[in-house]
C-alpha cells in the first residue's frame, strides 16, 4: 500500500460506520463499482475518431467516481468538506483539493486498528456481504484501470495525460481511505479485503507512474 501523504478521510469513515447500516455501505460500494464499469466502457472506446470527445468524458467521470467516493467516507461532515469535494471535481488545484478534504496523516495505518478493539457494529453475515461488494468494487476498477494504462500511447500525443493523472491521484487517496475505513468495520474478512486493497494500489501506482511521466 502506498502510504505517500493521504487525506484523513478515515476518521470521519469510523465515525460515520456506526450511523451506516451494512446493506447502505453495501449498496454505496456497488453503486461505485457501477460507475467504474460505465466508465471503462468509456475508456475502451478511445480512439483516434474519439480522442478529443471521449477522454474529457473519461476524466469527468473519474471525478464523479472521486466525488462519490467522498460523499461515501464523510457524508455525516461539514459543509467545508462538500465544498472541498466541489474543488476536487474542478481538480484545478490538485494540492488545494487534498489540503480542503482534511488533515494530512503521514500513515492511516496508524489509526487503522484502533477502533478494531471494539466489535463489529455487523453481523458475520453482514461483514462477508460488505467485503464481497469491495472484492467486486476492486476487479471491475482494475478493470478500468488496466484500460486507461492499455490507452497510455494514444493519449501521449494529447494534453489530457496531465489531467488523468491528477484524477488518478485524487482518486488513490479517496480510495485507500475508503478501503481502511470498510477493513476496519469488517474484522471477520479483513485479511481477504486488504489483500484486495494491495492488490488495487499496485494497479493505481502502475497507472499513476504511467501517466506522470
Amino acid at each position: 500500500m502506498r502510504f505517500t501523504p493521504i487525506v484523513s478521510f478515515l476518521a470521519l469513515a469510523a465515525s460515520a460506520n456506526a450511523a451506516v447500516s451494512a446493506s447502505q455501505m453495501t449498496a454505496n460500494i456497488d453503486a461505485i463499482t457501477q460507475q467504474s464499469s460505465d466508465t471503462n466502457d468509456i475508456a475502451k472506446g478511445i480512439s483516434v475518431t474519439t480522442l478529443f470527445s471521449d477522454t474529457p468524458q473519461l476524466i469527468d467521470n473519474f471525478k464523479q467516481i472521486i466525488y462519490n467516493v467522498g460523499n461515501d467516507i464523510s457524508a455525516m461532515n461539514s459543509k467545508r468538506s462538500i465544498e472541498a469535494r466541489q474543488d476536487c471535481l474542478d481538480v484545478k488545484d490538485l494540492d488545494r483539493c487534498l489540503r480542503d478534504l482534511g488533515e494530512i496523516v503521514e500513515n492511516p495505518s496508524q489509526i487503522l486498528g484502533k477502533k478494531r478493539q471494539a466489535a463489529s457494529a455487523y453481523s458475520d453475515t453482514e461483514q462477508q456481504a460488505v467485503c464481497t461488494s469491495f472484492r467486486s468494487f476492486v476487479m471491475v476498477h482494475q478493470q478500468l484501470l488496466k484500460t486507461v494504462i492499455g490507452k497510455h500511447g494514444l493519449l501521449s500525443l494529447t494534453p489530457f495525460t496531465e489531467p488523468i493523472a491528477a484524477v488518478l491521484r485524487i482518486l488513490e487517496n479517496g480510495v485507500d481511505t475508503l478501503a481502511l475505513g470498510i477493513i476496519d468495520s469488517v474484522p471477520t474478512c479483513a485479511q481477504d479485503a486488504t489483500q484486495n486493497l494491495n492488490s488495487l494500489d499496485s494497479t493505481l501506482g502502475d497507472a499513476l507512474d504511467k501517466y506522470s511521466q
